[in-house]
């Protein structure tokens, strides 16, 4: 009987909960770079091993922003378990380089730096690297052939906005955005999406996400 009860017990163990990172991620000095746990659990924990820098999880927990206003290496590590059954941590070393480029030309970043600097709410710079996460997301919705219009794809944009950002943070910022946004692309709600209009948007959303994460 022993040797069923052995078999019995190991064929009821479940398989240890498993979590990937990125090995390495590079950044630049004040920058945001999204980072993303591969797991198949539920629920990720997230920590920050080196100081002087910042790390906020997403509600889903399985993404994380991180930036760092100086140069260095920098280590995040993240977890999960199944039951009571913990993994084994993941390490991502996220290497912070040299400053970006100039300050762009475009109108739009100028206005958005304008208006960011004048923003004296105090999480100003967390919202703001929320915002610039989905406008990254949003170039991924551009691309979704289940995202047939333009209202449909304003929809998931607001969506996604309501869950990350209280409505009255970066209220002029988003008002500029939107403006942009409503230059360059249709706002008929029930205009379907054509393969041009959409490679358009994603660009846009691009250079909208790339703005924000310049923001000093």
């Amino acid at each position: 009987m022993l040797p069923i009860l052995v078999l019995s017990c190991v064929l009821s163990q479940s398989p240890s909960p498993t979590i990937k990172l990125t090995a390495e991620v590079k950044a630049s000095p004040g920058r945001m770079v999204q980072l993303k746990a591969e797991t198949t659990e539920k629920n990720v924990r997230w920590f920050l091993v080196t100081e002087d820098a910042d790390l906020v999880p997403f509600p889903d927990g399985k993404i994380a922003l991180f930036s760092a206003p100086k140069a260095g290496r920098y280590t995040v590590l993240a977890w999960t378990a199944a039951g009571d059954v913990p993994s084994d941590a993941a390490k991502c070393v996220v290497i912070v380089g040299e400053p970006n480029s100039p300050i762009p030309a475009d109108p739009l970043f100028r206005d958005l730096q304008k208006l960011f600097q004048e923003d004296l709410s105090a999480e100003k710079a967390k919202h703001i690297s929320q915002l610039a996460a989905l406008y990254r997301e949003a170039v991924a919705f551009a691309e979704k052939s289940e995202v047939a219009t333009a209202g449909d794809l304003a929809a998931r944009i607001r969506t996604a906005a309501t869950s990350l950002i209280p409505s009255e943070s970066l209220v002029s910022i988003r008002k500029r955005i939107a403006d942009a946004i409503g230059k360059e692309l249709p706002l008929e709600s029930d205009k379907p999406l054509d393969a041009a209009t959409r490679a358009k948007a994603a660009k846009l959303f691009d250079r909208i996400a790339t703005y924000l994460e310049d923001l000093q």
